[in-house]
């Protein structure tokens, strides 16, 4: 049994899952900043690069969206035959586009676009232009499997594409019927032909409604809401799913202790039951995750104080992995073990509790130097990008420069103003620079003021890092009279 928790009270709409009392995916979403994924824009090509095989399309958002030559829809039915084919030979600067935003956008990068659009419902996605069939992976049975394909071969029209849902098994032929025409009315209804662009001519729908049809809710499930009008919808459209409204004083989450989780979902540092802890690391480029056995030392081998820290370790970081919603290049750096047969126990291990995933994903397995390899579709920011921005002082490294190496580096500059025409020079900076700059007793000044025939006169700098700079160069009266100032 799932428990699905909505709190929707706020501009900052969240919603946690629960299975078994256990925390198992949290995601967030400013109610101000509307996410832009599956949107469909009329764009204009504003740059063609051939040498990267993409173009940038203007869709009336803050930066240009990017769109790959391979997500062209007019690539993708060329076939393999035209895969050393310019991009310049389907688009052109100027040209208006159908696009469909499929990548959430950064700092850094615009979204990211595709023009083979998709339309999601319960239990297919419709794409008018994909021209292929397919049946969810999660569907083992093949009798099934052949069921749902014959369905789609019947439904579908020339050039269209249809991909079914694990909630598609069992449902009867009228059923999906139904919803492969609303979808198709969606796209039938868009006015893009005569609108100039950029324009959005499609708004997918709301943060709730697009998660809440992602997890493919059964009977069994729950789901608990804050605000009365979300509650009314999903009943309308979950009718065989408990929906029922939290109207105590005590906010939802509280009430749930979803907050107290939320907040070690910052922290780097997951301890385990045994004693053992892993570090999580995320980077612009990957995640870095390490094992440690820190407590843990085991009752018997060596060998069986590694394997049973790993396996622990395994099951935590896929957990891990779904709550912080990590994406991307992940690689473990478990604890080394020798033996091929090992290695083999934690990627059936991590293989097995990664299935409850319901997000794409690939577990590659070890390199040579014992470092496991996941790769991890990003369908929404991880809850460090959602909750934390990055440091002003240390710009999201982590460090500083020490006081020894700022004081060092002034003593260096100092030595440059050596035999000056002027009296003194005037210096600001931190107090543990002055005073690792100065020594015990200002001996070290002294000395430095008889080498440089100058005096050297310091003065505190406010600054929440180990800093300093050059003042003034006069006169000690001019200093002096500064000073007072």
């Amino acid at each position: 049994m799932r428990k699905v928790l909505i709190n929707e009270k706020t501009n900052e709409i969240r919603c946690a899952v629960v299975e078994n009392n256990q925390l198992t995916e949290i995601h967030q979403t400013n109610s101000i900043h509307d996410e832009v994924v599956g949107n469909i824009y009329v764009g204009r090509v504003t740059k063609v690069l051939p040498g990267m095989q993409a173009a940038f399309v203007d869709i009336g958002l803050k930066q240009n969206g990017y769109l790959h030559r391979n997500d062209l829809i007019s690539f993708q039915h060329n076939g393999n035959h035209g895969s050393k084919t310019s991009i310049s030979h389907y688009v052109r600067e100027g040209e208006q586009l159908l696009v469909q935003v499929v990548k959430e956008g950064t700092d850094q990068k615009g979204p990211k676009l595709t023009t083979n659009l998709e339309f999601g419902g319960t239990f297919l996605v419709y794409m008018p232009f994909g021209d292929y069939l397919a049946v969810s992976k999660k569907l083992k049975d093949e009798a099934e499997r052949n069921r749902l394909l014959k369905i789609a071969d019947e439904l579908r029209e020339e050039k269209e594409g249809l991909l079914f849902r694990t909630a598609s098994f069992h449902k009867t032929k009228e059923r999906l019927m139904e919803e492969y025409l609303k979808l198709k009315e969606k796209f039938t209804s868009l006015p893009w032909e005569n609108v100039k662009a950029p324009k959005c001519v499609f708004k997918t729908r709301s943060f709730v409604e697009r998660l809440v049809n992602e997890l493919s809710l059964h009977p069994e499930d729950m789901i608990i809401c804050d605000h009365i009008e979300t509650v009314h919808l999903l009943k309308k459209q979950y009718p065989n799913v408990t929906v029922t409204y939290h109207d105590r004083k005590e906010g939802i989450f509280s009430t749930n202790k979803i907050e107290q989780e939320i907040d070690k979902l910052l922290k780097q540092t997951v301890w385990l039951n045994n004693g053992a802890f892993i570090v999580i690391e995320q980077t612009e480029a990957m995640t870095i995750i390490d094992v440690n056995t820190g407590k843990f030392s085991g009752k018997s081998s060596m060998r069986d104080t590694v394997i049973k820290t790993n396996q622990a370790a395994a099951i935590e970081i896929a957990k891990q992995i779904r709550l912080r919603n990590l994406s991307g290049i992940i690689l473990i750096d478990f604890i080394d073990m020798r033996f091929k047969e090992d290695q083999e126990l934690i990627v059936n291990t991590v293989t097995r509790e990664m299935g409850r995933d319901r997000v794409q994903h690939k577990i590659i397995g070890f390199t040579e130097l014992n470092i496991m390899q996941i790769t991890r579709k990003k369908v929404r920011g991880s809850i460090e990008e959602s909750l934390t921005t990055r440091c002003k002082v240390c710009h999201g490294t982590g460090r500083i420069p020490s006081a020894e190496s700022v004081a060092y580096k002034l003593e260096r500059e100092l030595w440059e103003y050596q035999f000056i025409d002027d009296e003194a020079i005037w210096v600001e900076a931190t107090v543990d620079v002055i005073e690792l700059f100065q020594g015990e007793n200002e001996n070290h000044k002294r000395q430095l003021e008889e080498a440089l025939h100058f005096k050297i006169i310091c003065s505190t700098l406010s600054s929440p890092v180990p800093n300093y700079r050059i003042k003034h160069i006069g006169s000690v009266i001019s200093i002096t009279e500064r000073l007072k100032a």
